[in-house]
């Protein structure tokens, strides 16, 4: 089954306007509308007429690519949030003052995975012991240790590339 996607994109304008006020997105209304219309696209190219009406597949298919930005959304958020928390704060040094960054931080961060980088924004800045950390995240000391070990031998590596 064949589609213009003009006609079609302005006949299921509706459909990605309510998706986007039935799942609260009140920021970044023009990028959802347009993550709404990829979806509608998808839905196109892979709409099969022997298992159903069109409507319903691209409602699904439109919902479930809101859904997914949200999702990834907020794994960003949960990455980048931990960072956020003090960061913008000045840590004193012997010759006064020195802010520090969020670029220069999540420059040396970037290689870290998830786990590592909450050891980091934990043990480093908020002056967090091990075995605090492991009873915050729900995990061993052994896992966080783990982190503490990987996130070093990482940040070494990175250094000494900058060097």
């Amino acid at each position: 089954m064949e589609f213009n996607f003009d006609r079609l994109a302005v006949q299921f304008e509706p459909l990605i306007k309510s998706q986007i006020q039935s799942l609260g997105i009140t920021r970044h209304y023009d990028e959802y509308y347009q993550v709404g219309l990829i979806g509608l696209w998808e839905a196109c190219k892979r709409f099969d007429s022997r298992k159903g009406e069109f409507g319903p597949f691209a409602y699904r298919t439109v919902r479930g690519k809101m859904l997914d930005q949200l999702k990834k959304e907020a794994q960003y958020k949960a990455v980048h949030a931990e960072f956020c928390l003090g960061l913008t704060e000045t840590f004193p040094f012997e010759g006064g003052v020195l802010p520090l960054e969020n670029e220069m931080l999540e420059l040396y961060l970037s290689g870290l995975t998830l786990n590592q980088r909450k050891w980091v924004v934990k043990k480093i800045f908020r002056q967090m012991k091990e075995t605090e950390i492991a009873e915050e995240e729900g995990v061993s000391i052994h896992a966080v240790k783990s982190w503490r070990k990987q996130a070093l031998a990482k940040l070494r590596r990175h250094t000494e590339k900058t060097s």
